[in-house]
């Protein structure tokens, strides 16, 4: 990566071969900083940096922006410009039909155009006295896909840090697989097992095996749709930093953040946007509606998703004590296996099923990042309304 632009995976306009394209920032150098744009333009992808990543380098967020500039060009900004346009644009339509020669060798094809062509404009001229729109509501439209891309890239990151204590963690049990394999293989040749239990304990390698090649396959996945939604190439290896432990003092209050809540979401904003342009009763009365609707949901959302914060804590508190008492098992095991007690099967035994605890323990914390990452989704804009 260097400071000329990022590379990114584009489709190539002739077809559906993948090409490599240099993207550089959308917003001018004089946006930011020159350490913001350092921290942004270098090679490491980092937790508190993505929603400036989705901002200045994604595709669909660049594409959008050019969406909106022309929607402005060609429609205007207000609703009664909108409204207007699609008129001007159905009389323009209907100004240039001449009907075709009944002789002419193409008359129904010619004929079919036409009909064609009066059917564009009514549909315009229908829109013109229906529509809604304006250029804000696109605004806010694009906005809200901008957000909801950047939760998307929080989701993938966080995933992805878990995924790869999940990995870890499929390691953890073909080793213990494989400790199971070796007890019965131990066990066939005292004559106290049988091949059975040994090809069962093959069969639990072989599954053990399978789960850590998916669990590596499903994690580079992830890692690849992130990257390249925050503007590195697919090929790229870019330096994925830590996600920071969650605040596990904070207050979710769903009370208290409501209003602000309300005041950010993107669809509720849209719809009360759409109210104000709003003429026919019918309209006003629907909307009216609807926008009662989206707060309640929005209100739902809040105090579930508090609900979540609290139970991933009960959760991480539970994979907590479960480790604790791990770790003192293999203390104990330590100490038998010291006194000849026990076998070195079995010491590794605790040793593994200890370690994947603290893993489960790690994944645990990753869930709380997660549950918290929603409710603040929410606060931001995004809360579900349906």
């Amino acid at each position: 990566m260097n400071k000329k632009g990022r590379k990114i995976i584009a489709l190539a306009l002739s077809g559906s071969m993948l090409m490599t394209t240099t993207v550089f920032a959308r917003t001018p150098r004089f946006n930011r900083s020159n350490e913001e744009w350092a921290a942004l333009e270098d090679n490491n992808l980092e937790y508190g940096e993505i929603e400036d990543l989705i901002a200045e380098y994604n595709a669909t967020v660049r594409s959008n922006e050019v969406a909106l500039a022309k929607f402005k060009r060609n429609y205007g900004r207000t609703n009664t410009e909108v409204s207007d346009k699609y008129r001007e644009n159905a009389e323009e339509i209907l100004n240039n039909l001449d009907d075709p020669d009944p002789s002419d060798p193409t008359y129904i094809a010619k004929l079919s155009s036409v009909a064609t062509a009066r059917a564009t404009a009514q549909n315009l001229l229908s829109s013109a006295d229906s529509t809604l729109e304006d250029a804000n509501i696109i605004r806010l439209g694009y906005e809200q896909a901008e957000k909801t891309l950047a939760q998307s890239a929080v989701t993938n990151m966080i995933s992805y840090k878990s995924g790869q204590v999940a990995i870890d963690v499929a390691k953890g049990n073909l080793e213990l697989a494989n400790i199971s394999l070796n007890m019965a293989n131990a066990k066939l040749n005292a004559g106290t097992g049988t091949n059975i239990d040994v090809l069962s304990a093959k069969e639990k390698v072989l599954n053990a095996q399978n789960a850590l090649a998916k669990a590596i396959s499903d994690n580079n996945t992830v890692l690849k749709k992130l990257q390249v939604m925050t503007g590195w190439s697919y090929n790229a290896t870019p330096n994925v930093g830590d996600i920071p432990a969650p605040d596990m003092n904070r207050v979710f209050d769903p009370s208290a953040d409501l209003q602000k809540a309300l005041e950010n979401n993107y669809t509720l904003r849209i719809n009360e946007k759409k109210l104000e342009n709003a003429s026919a009763d019918s309209d006003k009365q629907s909307l009216k509606l609807t926008i009662e609707d989206n707060k309640k949901n929005i209100s739902t959302v809040l105090t579930v998703a508090a609900q979540n914060i609290a139970a991933a804590k009960e959760s991480y508190n539970y994979a907590n004590s479960f480790a604790n008492l791990q770790e003192a098992n293999l203390a104990t095991a330590n100490q038998r296996f010291s006194l000849g007690m026990i076998s070195k099967l079995e010491l590794d035994t605790q040793r593994v099923t200890t370690e994947n605890a603290k893993r489960a323990l790690e994944q645990s914390r990753y869930a709380i990042n997660q549950a918290i990452a929603n409710y603040d989704w929410a606060l931001k804009g995004l809360a579900s309304t349906s």
